[in-house]
């Protein structure tokens, strides 16, 4: 994992339905040397895949992340997985888990999760469904149903997987992507090889992103959450030792209470929850066309 590599992984949050070629005009590399350098990060472990993230606003749902620490097992991952609230699921290093949740009931997401893992969890981050999103049509609702499972299959795949015209796919998806009501996570893994580290920090408290670059350097923002307020972090370092004193300089920061460093196993989505909120959506939109009786 060298400074290349993590500009791929940067460019790649910022938009990985991008060609070869696109990539490598951001990092100054060519199309094949592109592909070369993503090729082997997925063959170490630290490219996964791609999960599509979607604002639950949508679904009129907020977004709860809640932690449980302890030495977790692959069979209580995939429990959780199946709960009917579950979004995302981080299986860090540590055994322990990041659960995220888009909830409409936030007592009844957390017993859910507490009665399947048999443990309070450790603690919880809020962040209140989105009130400025534009309505969506049933056009725009398949378009994301197209990309639940592979958010990076071509646009010819999603015209046939939706029944649309290439002009009307083309038009709503930019606009689903501009309005940030979806986006595609890289799904990262542990690194290997070298001394070089690709970790998570979750920053808790109020602090500028320029002072996050001009402190971390490399970092991209992931994910933010308003309470408490927090921000969830990619970044790189060359070693543990520097990771180690960079995250203490910045937990020391006025505004900042604390600093959580995150080496994932793994990063695993639930399809089965988006597909699932996403066609009742679907659903419910049909009902409330004129002339279709409920």
């Amino acid at each position: 994992m060298d400074s290349k590599d993590f500009q791929l992984l940067v460019a790649l949050h910022q938009n990985a339905r991008q060609s070869y070629r696109s990539l490598g005009r951001r990092v100054s590399l060519t199309a094949p040397a592109v592909r070369e350098r993503l090729e082997r990060l997925k063959d170490q472990g630290v490219l996964h895949g791609y999960g599509l993230r979607i604002e639950p606003g949508i679904f009129d749902r907020d977004q709860l992340i809640v932690i449980f620490q302890g030495d977790r097992t692959r069979q209580e991952v995939e429990k959780v997985l199946e709960l009917p609230d579950v979004a995302f699921v981080a299986w860090r290093l540590d055994g322990g888990l990041g659960i995220g949740t888009w909830s409409d009931n936030i007592k009844r997401t957390v017993e859910n999760l507490t009665r399947a893992l048999g443990s309070r969890h450790s603690r919880a981050a809020f962040t209140e469904r989105r009130r400025d999103l534009r309505p969506l049509s049933i056009l725009d609702l398949q378009i994301i149903d197209a990309l639940i499972d592979d958010p990076t299959i071509p646009l010819n795949n999603i015209i046939e997987l939706t029944g649309l015209s290439p002009k009307t796919v083309r038009k709503r998806l930019n606009a689903l992507f501009e309005s940030s009501i979806i986006s595609i996570l890289p799904r990262i893994g542990p690194t290997t090889g070298s001394g070089e580290i690709v970790s998570y920090l979750a920053v808790d408290g109020k602090i500028e992103m320029k002072e996050l670059h001009r402190l971390m350097g490399d970092i991209v923002l992931v994910n933010k959450v308003e309470k408490p307020p927090m921000r969830y972090l990619l970044c790189r370092e060359s070693d543990l030792g520097s990771l180690t004193a960079k995250t203490s300089a910045l937990g020391k920061l006025p505004g900042v209470n604390s600093v959580t460093t995150t080496l994932n196993r793994e990063f695993l989505f639930s399809t089965k929850t988006a597909h699932r909120l996403v066609r009742e959506q679907i659903q419910k939109m049909e009902r409330s066309r004129p002339g279709i009786a409920a």
